[in-house]
């Protein structure tokens, strides 16, 4: 069985904000445990804020490998003075270090194809810098991977993303680049599997 956090629990609340909410929480908790068993019980004050302590130094370490919001601006406005083609050619950069190699797509509904062994992913970057994205330019890539059998897409957008659009991403495993992902993405930080 695979344990999965509710959404609106505290702790998962907690990994969602900044990572010094937890920490005064931690901070808190200590301090008014310690004053309430004149310091009797300190190793159970100690017991009861660690939680919190842990939960704030993950949080932290996740938001640090994170681009600031001044850098996901500044690629922001960077990619919108670039064309499609050389912006597709900058994201897959890290993918052809990651060992992958590309390939233009003969096709109207995506731009590159990137290949490593069995795996094939679709890179569209064709609409990045419409201001919404909604299912169907979605339902057309995946249409375009279905010809010759991608496993997976990539989608870029600038804009608002649909709801609907997000769900049929997650259900066709489309991974769907917005400014923060672009940001690490320019910056040659990546993680790709």
């Amino acid at each position: 069985m695979k344990f999965k956090m509710a959404k609106g629990s505290l702790f998962a609340v907690l990994l969602r904000s900044t990572w010094w909410y937890s920490v005064l929480i931690g901070l808190f908790t200590l301090l008014i445990s310690v004053a309430v068993t004149d310091a009797k019980y300190v190793i159970l004050s100690i017991s009861a804020s660690m939680p919190f302590f842990l939960i704030g130094g993950y949080a932290g370490f996740k938001q640090w490998q994170q681009p600031s919001q001044k850098r996901v601006l500044e690629v922001s406005e960077q990619a919108k003075q670039m064309s499609a083609v050389s912006i597709s050619e900058k994201i897959a950069a890290n993918y052809i270090k990651s060992g992958y190699q590309s390939s233009a797509f003969n096709g109207k509904d995506a731009d590159l194809e990137l290949v490593r062994g069995h795996q094939k992913l679709l890179l569209c970057s064709k609409r990045f810098k419409a201001a919404n994205t909604g299912i169907e330019p979605l339902k057309r890539l995946v249409a375009a991977g279905e010809a010759i059998e991608a496993r997976g897409y990539l989608y870029l957008t600038l804009g608002e993303v649909s709801a609907s659009a997000h769900n049929y991403a997650q259900e066709n495993n489309i991974e769907i680049i917005e400014s923060n992902r672009l940001a690490v993405l320019f910056d040659g930080k990546a993680k790709i599997d």
